[in-house]
């Protein structure tokens, strides 16, 4: 009989932290990634550090311009040297241990690791020792934080030597990326005795709050390498530390062989490697209290002023109380930004509570590190997404609506005055603007909607920002955020048959290439809700009325080439329809200041063989697409009759254990054949992500489908099964990544890995996954006028409540359901008062604390 391998015993605490118990012969299958972040700083300059329940990390400022360590790849660590912050504990015995699980592995040594909400936390028991260990980035300094705690369990006194590692992986991520083994000339460290510290720079790239010409235009940051402890002897490189390549982290010759460590510079980051020595002694029952830090001071504090910076903060981390006294911070503020938006259910669900406080914590950083995927799952690549930001920018309005706006600005500069932009971008360097998609510039709209209606600030459709023209040698160009959104529905407009926009390189799935000419039902229903948020915007905001009967007919155009053209004999939407002269099509088309060039194009098509076929019709393919099914009801483009047939259609083909597949999925390669066409999706691995995967993104915006339509126990069901914790809980070794935080996709039925799960900390996914908790499920939306509440969940829920800042007041929302009904309320009372409707009025945002009493009926 085979034996059901587990994951690590894994399982939420009281205080919603996840805890994670391993030993030998029962270890998550991989390691599971931990993200912490400087907060209150810009997503471009903020402090990211991940790090596993193993102890491997990486850690980087910024975004690809700004790497300042990296240590490993996430989602193949068995193709990676895995390195971290690790601490290795020595006794005169010969014997070593560490502070993680990795890299030294004991049969008889256990780990507890505790993931909290700003930290991370191991604790093990070794050799007679106790160690703790806490980790996190502070408030105020851009620096990660270890703070080890050892105590002695025997009777007699033990000398320790202790060593501790960091990965060193200075500079340009994009420079080291594709300059690669040059670029390692261009830095290295230096044993700095004043500060008891290894510092390490890098020779050019961003300059972040530095002045360029006073730090000459060298690296913005150095990173500095020191303990609490004296006297502390340090190491430069890898092979000083390891010794031969046959060795590993595992068996690293300096603590086999006890050896003193050279205290010698590195003039280059050719195999670099931070590594520290001290050693001390324990007394019987004695628990001594040690911080490790790495910093990543200013160049122009450490070069130029002295370093009087940096040594105030080492003057306060260093003593382990006040590096407590930062922890403590740190949870408080996690605390707090969590309540400001927060659910309950009562009796039922209970694995709902811990995962929504999950949900929130991987949304803030999702919105801090924008399309980091780059930093563990792919290496270096992307940067910025132009569609990606603008979905992870709706998870910050409920907490603050103040940095979405910076951030929507950012985003609208990388646009050219066509409509054109960047689908992925940088903070300093050009863009990607070859990559043309249906979709990138509607979601600017939708962001600066949602924007509007949170905030009430209508000043940023008169805000001025540049487009990004002048980036690419054409004449200089600037808009308001408003002329950009009329340019964004311009060219969709433009690039469209009859209101169907053409796919051109892809819609939302960046895979659906090979398919350029053929109309995307999806983007023709983002055109749609697009157009029907700008006529919104316009009533409620009384400005340009000449043009709202312009879009109205545009949507209502919109509607009736859907309904014509793209609509199967079941009933169901087309994916893509095909065009009936694709070489026509491309002779209409004008790709403007992108880098788009038409005739090869035509070419790739002709070699690929392209015939003028559906994608997703059951009267041509057969196969049937998720992501025209989810965005029915929520794009408004649906009535209910059309989404029930779409409904039927999906529960029949894509419904699975685990959540909804994209598609059945195509398995001619894995069968030793060559699709006969050229779409991209058929290239990825069977039931693995866009050929047939189970997409969290999709899934929530089906639930949205499905509540419009009042469907709360479908909405419910699909939501609860789809919780990490759950999804996760029918095979945990299989799952393999982390089950507290929502991968990117989930390997569907076609998969011979069905129901393992990949990308887990991707953007998108959890901000969809945040919104349509609250916005369809609890009903609580806002809008122009105030804030809506039309609750749909299932008739099981009848009692639960939630917290929603809005407008600067804090709105304590109760909802009875004593009838179980799935939808409908029935009174709404306002601290105390009856209300009309079901729109709490902007009257009551008033900045104070409003009591909501909800009964559904």
């Amino acid at each position: 009989m085979s034996v059901l391998k587990n994951n690590g015993q894994f399982s939420f605490n009281a205080n919603n932290e996840v805890v994670i118990k391993e030993k030998k012969g029962d270890m998550t299958r991989e390691p599971w990634l931990m993200l912490m972040a400087r907060r209150n700083k810009k997503p471009t300059d903020t402090l990211c550090w991940g790090m596993t329940s193993n102890g491997t990390s990486f850690a980087r400022i910024g975004t690809q311009e700004g790497d300042i360590l990296n240590g490993f790849v996430h989602e193949d660590p068995y193709k990676t040297r895995m390195l971290g912050s690790y601490a290795y504990f020595r006794t005169e015995d010969g014997k070593y241990f560490s502070n993680a699980w990795y890299p030294c592995v004991h049969a008889d040594q256990e780990l507890e690791t505790t993931f909290g909400f700003g930290y991370t936390k191991f604790v093990t028991k070794y050799n007679g020792f106790d160690i703790e260990t806490t980790n996190f980035v502070p408030n105020t300094y851009d620096a990660m934080v270890q703070i080890i705690k050892i105590t002695n369990n025997e009777k007699v006194a033990r000398k320790v030597k202790m060593f501790n590692v960091n990965p060193i992986n200075i500079g340009d991520a994009r420079e080291i990326q594709f300059s690669g083994f040059n670029t390692l000339m261009l830095g290295g460290g230096i044993i700095d005795k004043d500060i008891n510290a290894c510092v390490w720079r890098y020779g050019y790239g961003r300059g972040f709050e530095s002045n360029e010409e006073t730090v000459n235009s060298m690296f913005g940051k150095v990173a500095v390498h020191t303990t609490s402890l004296p006297n502390n002897q340090f190491s430069t490189r890898y092979d000083e530390f390891v010794g031969h390549h046959s060795n590993t982290m595992g068996n690293p010759d300096a603590v086999v062989l006890d050896l003193d460590l050279p205290n010698r510079n590195a003039e280059e980051n050719c195999s670099s490697l931070s590594a520290i020595k001290n050693e001390f002694v324990l007394e019987a029952g004695e628990t001594k209290e040690i911080v490790i830090t790495t910093v990543t001071s200013s160049t122009e504090d450490y070069y130029c002023d002295g370093k009087k910076s940096l040594k105030t903060f080492l003057a306060e981390v260093l003593v382990p109380a006040k590096a407590w006294e930062m922890f403590a911070d740190v949870k408080k503020e996690w605390k707090e930004e969590l309540g400001k938006l927060s659910i309950q259910v009562e009796g039922v669900d209970e694995i709902l509570n811990p995962s929504y406080k999950w949900l929130q914590y991987q949304c803030a950083m999702v919105a801090l590190l924008n399309r980091m995927k780059s930093r563990f799952h792919s290496g270096f690549e992307y940067g910025y997404g132009f569609r990606d930001i603008l979905q992870d920018i709706l998870a910050l309005l409920p907490y603050d609506p103040k940095p979405a706006k910076e951030l929507i600005k950012f985003t609208a500069q990388q646009m050219f005055s066509d409509g054109f932009v960047y689908h992925n971008f940088f903070v300093t360097a050009n863009g990607n603007k070859g990559f043309v998609c249906a979709d990138d510039p509607l979601w600017l709209i939708y962001a600066v909607c949602e924007y509007v209606k949170e905030s009430g600030d209508t000043s940023i459709l008169t805000d001025v920002v540049p487009y990004c023209d002048g980036k690419e040698g054409f004449d200089d160009a600037e808009g308001t955020v408003l002329e950009h959104l009329k340019v964004a529905i311009a060219k969709v407009w433009r690039q469209s048959d009859n209101g169907l926009p053409y796919t051109l390189m892809a819609d939302w799935n960046d895979d659906l290439s090979g398919l350029f000419t053929h109309t995307s039902t999806m983007a023709a229903q983002q055109l749609f809700k697009a157009l029907n948020d700008m006529v919104d915007l316009f009533v409620a905001t009384g400005i340009e009325g000449d043009l709202i009967a312009d879009y109205k007919a545009k949507a209502a155009t919109v509607l009736a080439s859907v309904e014509g053209k793209c609509i199967d004999k079941k009933g169901n939407y087309i994916r893509a329809k095909a065009p009936a002269d694709y070489k026509k099509v491309l002779a209409s088309l004008d790709m403007g200041k992108s880098e788009c060039d038409l005739s090869d194009v035509q070419k790739e098509m002709e070699d690929a063989g392209v015939t003028p076929t559906d994608l997703g019709n059951s009267e041509t393919d057969g196969y049937t697409f998720f992501e025209p099914i989810a965005w029915a009801g929520f794009s408004g483009i649906a009535d209910k009759a059309r989404f029930d047939k779409c409904m039927t259609v999906c529960e029949s083909d894509l419904d699975d254990l685990y959540g909804i597949a994209i598609c059945q999925g195509d398995k001619t390669m894995a069968e030793g054949k060559l699709p006969t066409d050229g779409q991209a999706w058929k290239r990825s691995a069977p039931g693995k992500k866009e050929n047939g995967g189970q997409f969290r993104h999709l899934e929530s915006w089906y639930i949205a489908s499905l509540c419009k339509f009042g469907y709360g126990k479908k909405a419910h069901d699909v939501y609860i099964k789809t919780l990490p914790a759950v999804a996760s809980s029918h095979d945990p070794f299989n799952y393999a990544v982390e089950r507290f935080v929502f991968p990117e996709y989930v390997s569907g039925p076609a998969s011979n890995d069905h129901g393992k799960a990949g990308h887990t900390w991707l953007t998108g996914t959890a901000p969809t996954r945040l919104g349509v908790l609250i916005d369809w499920i609890y009903g609580i939306r806002r809008q122009y006028n105030g804030l809506l509440v039309d609750p749909c969940v299932t008739p099981e829920w009848k009692k639960f409540s939630a917290t929603r800042t809005f407008r600067g007041t804090t709105f304590n929302v109760n909802f009875s359901n004593p009838n179980g009904v799935e939808k409908g309320v029935k009174s709404i009372t306002v601290n105390g008062t009856a209300i009309e409707g079901n729109v709490i009025p902007l009257s009551y945002a008033n900045g104070g604390v409003v009591t909501v009493e909800v009964v559904m009926g």
